[in-house]
């Protein structure tokens, strides 16, 4: 097992990796978010309602959020595994959550 010391410190390698990771698993994993509450909420097709505009306006801060952080991962490989699995375990909660309140 590496020491903590040993491993590769943060650098700019790697940048176009980790924000192509970030946009696209962003983006994906932002909108199973969304859905995710959208479930929980009990949202429906209503514009005006707080639940939608909530909705509406949710995967934007955290898409951004998402590709910021993406250069936080040592190697852009890490970033899209991470970001794969977060995706996966996100919408198969959604879908169980889906399956489950019809």
């Amino acid at each position: 097992m590496k020491d903590i010391a040993q491993q590769k410190p943060l650098d700019g390698s790697g940048w176009f990796g980790k924000v192509m990771a970030g946009l696209v698993l962003g983006a994906v994993l932002a909108t199973g978010l969304m859905g995710v509450l959208g479930l929980f909420f009990h949202a429906d097709a209503q514009l005006k309602t707080v639940t939608s505009q909530l909705l509406r306006w949710f995967p934007g801060p955290v898409w951004g959020i998402l590709v910021a952080f993406s250069f936080l991962f040592r190697s852009p490989r890490q970033a899209w595994v991470v970001l794969a699995l977060l995706n996966g375990s996100v919408w198969a909660l959604f879908f169980l959550l889906h399956g489950l309140m019809a």
